[in-house]
């Protein structure tokens, strides 16, 4: 290994030890073997409920159960037509349950049983939601909605297997006899059932490093939903973009026979729908959006966010605006932000916990923008602002409302929040001409006097109307003139275009005799204008911003809840704006973006952005 090399990876894990910008999350695939764990079954005696045991002993059936199962079902079916239906039909479910997991190893036999589970247990709960109304905490009902469950996995993972899933017609026989055709699959998915490359029980698997769990308990199974490559153009996230989902199956007996009954597989959006009606109740949907995000992110990027922050030819495929969801007329586009040395991976925490909030979910979808920190400032600022343009030009091309995309929330973390306040400020050729020298672009190439005014003559966009600045230098970090600051920047190795660009801008500026310019340090890199005395740094504090909300959450390794300190790389005085809607400090280090006192104040702060508009009615 070369010093060079050496030297490369010393520096970067010094820094990632310093700015601490990004965090794993972790996904394990635990498979058959704890799926039944993802469900948490009541206590029960033997695998079945009190309530079962007792039934099976009053009819004397325990014996049956153990020594021939295969007789067991059809004789515990002959006593649906007594005065004890509902009980009967719990016990019917737990034990076929049972069975069932006895005999997974010849899984042609255990579907029978699967499907057993599953006849009873929707009409256990139609028929209860019929006499007794909306009882949810019915633990009969919360036994059967787990039977359900864990049955409706089951055997979704056998016709998967064999590719039935999403076959038109076939029929299976459940154990106590009844003929169950399957009619074709409904979607009501946001992306076309052909975009579908294949789904994933969110049961076979376990996430780590999370901070919430955002899963409910209702009625389903909740999916993992891995959409094609070309499944949505403008989503480039991950290689597996995914979306999360919510599968039920609706069995209903055919009118005028006994035991023919007809089924299909419903797969459901979960960003959309949460709850399913059964009779006039709206029953709560099991919903999961910790294990998709966590799917989504379980491999490492294709470029890494040290080599886009040093080598950052190797990276311009994967920068740009990312969707981390399909667009949503209806829904207010929230884009963040990432900071140095760091990628979009960096807010799956905070994902994951906004996420869990109703409100938000259906006000709101999610993008981040991810770029290299060794690139200036200003360029990435001006590609940013380019992405946003673009997505925004598209929209009113295919004719969608961009009513709410021009309602836009921006985030930024730490450097992201530097290119965030580019994009609400104003810059003219006066304020160049004052801070640079009058006509200070006039000797520069034709091409890179194009360039210079799109990268140092913009206004605010006309999209964004609030923003959160989340531990941002805004008068530098000293960081940048340590002498790891130094070391960094002197590794990045900027593209050529921005190298002539820098080298065209100077002579040009020297020519002008505007010596005072020289005496700083220029655009350069990222890394050099978070230094406090870099020029392009204080010509941005000099820009005037748009009248918008603006906030602010600032680290304190100290102490939360009083101004002063630092986070450890950026200080209070340097995070801290005057104007603001609101300024809060939280006892963090600089990955202030991953606190979960923090992620509350962002929770807060969408919300109060609701209430702006009268035309959005929020729910209690």
């Amino acid at each position: 290994m070369n010093v060079k090399k050496v030297i490369f990876i010393l520096l970067s894990a010094a820094i990632l030890l310093i700015t601490g910008c990004n965090s794993h999350v972790e996904l394990f695939h635990v498979g058959h073997a704890g799926r039944k764990d993802y469900n948490d079954r009541l206590v029960s005696l033997n695998g079945i409920s009190s309530n079962t045991t007792n039934l099976l002993g009053n009819y004397l059936l325990s014996d049956l159960l153990k020594k021939n199962p295969e007789q067991f079902i059809p004789t515990l079916e002959r006593l649906l037509d007594g005065d004890r239906k509902q009980e009967v039909r719990i016990a019917l479910a737990e034990t076929a349950l049972l069975i069932a997991e006895k005999k997974i190893d010849v899984p042609d036999c255990a579907v029978g049983y699967y499907l057993t589970v599953l006849i009873h247990t929707q009409n256990y709960l139609t028929d209860m939601i019929n006499t007794q109304g909306s009882d949810f905490f019915n633990p009969d009902i919360q036994v059967a909605i787990r039977a359900y469950n864990i049955a409706l996995a089951e055997l979704f993972t056998y016709l998967q297997e064999r590719e039935l899933h999403t076959s038109n017609s076939f029929e299976l026989t459940a154990a106590g006899g009844q003929l169950v055709r399957f009619a074709a699959p409904q979607y009501k998915l946001p992306v076309k059932k052909e975009h579908i490359r294949t789904f994933h029980l969110c049961a076979d698997y376990r996430t780590g490093n999370l901070t919430h769990n955002n899963r409910r308990f209702g009625l389903g199974v909740q999916l993992i939903c891995e959409l094609g490559d070309n499944a949505m153009p403008e989503t480039v996230f991950a290689e597996e973009q995914v979306i999360p989902g919510t599968l039920i199956i609706d069995t209903r007996k055919e009118s005028g026979t006994k035991k023919q009954y007809t089924a299909s597989l419903l797969f459901l959006d979960s960003r959309s729908t949460d709850t399913i009606p059964v009779k006039n109740f709206m029953l709560p949907l099991a919903l999961d959006f910790s294990t998709p995000l966590a799917y989504m992110v379980r491999k490492p990027p294709a470029v890494n966010f040290l080599k886009r922050a040093f080598l950052i030819d190797t990276a311009v495929a994967n920068e740009g605006l990312y969707h981390l969801e399909p667009h949503h007329d209806d829904r207010i586009p929230v884009v963040l932000v990432h900071g140095l040395m760091s990628d979009i991976r960096t807010w799956m925490q905070m994902l994951n916990t906004l996420l869990s909030d109703p409100v938000l979910r259906k006000h709101y979808r999610f993008m981040g923008y991810t770029y290299s920190s060794g690139n200036p400032i200003v360029y990435s600022a001006s590609n940013l602002r380019k992405a946003l343009d673009k997505e925004r030009e598209k929209l009113q091309r295919d004719g969608r409302n961009i009513k709410n995309f021009d309602r836009m929330v921006v985030i930024g973390h730490s450097m992201g929040g530097l290119l965030t306040r580019m994009l609400i400020s104003s810059s003219d050729e006066k304020l160049l001409n004052d801070y640079l020298g009058r006509d200070f672009y006039k000797n520069l190439r034709p091409d890179h006097q194009t360039l210079v005014r799109e990268l140092l003559f913009f206004k605010p966009h006309i999209s964004i109307q609030r923003v959160v600045f989340i531990a941002v230098p805004h008068r530098g970090a000293a960081l940048a003139d340590s002498w790891l600051g130094h070391a960094a920047a002197s590794m990045v190795k900027l593209p050529k275009a921005i190298i002539d660009f820098n080298k065209d801008l100077l002579d040009s500026l020297v020519n002008s005799n505007n010596n005072r310019f020289l005496k700083k340090t220029g655009i350069l890199t990222g890394i050099d204008n978070l230094s406090p005395e870099n020029s392009a740094l204080n010509l941005m504090r000099q820009m005037p911003m748009a009248d918008i909300p603006l906030h602010s959450i600032i680290g304190n390794k100290s102490k939360g809840n009083i101004p002063g300190g630092s986070d450890g790389v950026v200080p209070y005085h340097s995070s801290h704006l005057n104007g603001v809607r609101s300024e809060k400090v939280v006892y963090s280090g600089h990955s202030v973006q991953q606190n979960p006192l923090a992620i509350q104040e962002i929770r807060r702060i969408l919300r109060e952005h609701l209430k702006s508009y009268s035309d959005i009615k929020l729910e209690q």
